[in-house]
């Protein structure tokens, strides 16, 4: 009788502490996104040109095989042209773009098979947080 007692006491009380919004600490919050450990360089085939792009920075983390988020990183293509994907983008320390600050970076999708890659501003937690800017390596 006891053994019962005891089961429907820690039942009602984890039951009561879920209904309540408060866990017992046992319960893990899973994530469905998958991202690669945080690198400071990457080598890339960016343009498709068959030869990998060199990135360099402070965050580079692989979404995906086509999609790259990067923070405070650079890259210089096949022509000496240095991209700096820092708060703003600039290209040979030119702003290419009018934009806010990208606070937490931004996101690359090359492998289209041409030489344009597409640079989004980046989310809190790395998703597309703005519309297309088209840049050509």
């Amino acid at each position: 009788m006891k053994i019962f007692l005891a089961i429907i006491l820690t039942v009602s009380l984890a039951y009561s502490q879920s209904a309540n919004g408060k866990s017992s600490g046992s319960i893990v919050s899973l994530s469905t996104t998958s991202k690669s450990p945080v690198l400071t360089q990457l080598n890339v085939d960016l343009n498709a040109d068959g030869q990998a792009e060199n990135l360099r920075g402070e965050s580079i983390i692989v979404l995906s095989d086509n999609e790259v988020w990067v923070k405070n990183t650079e890259l210089v293509s096949e022509n000496g042209d240095e991209y700096m994907f820092g708060n703003k983008l600039k290209k040979n320390d030119i702003n290419l773009i009018r934009q806010v600050s990208a606070e937490f970076g931004y996101i690359l999708v090359y492998g289209e098979g041409n030489s344009e890659v597409l640079v989004y501003l980046a989310g809190v937690n790395g998703e597309k947080d703005s519309d297309a800017f088209s840049i050509e390596l």
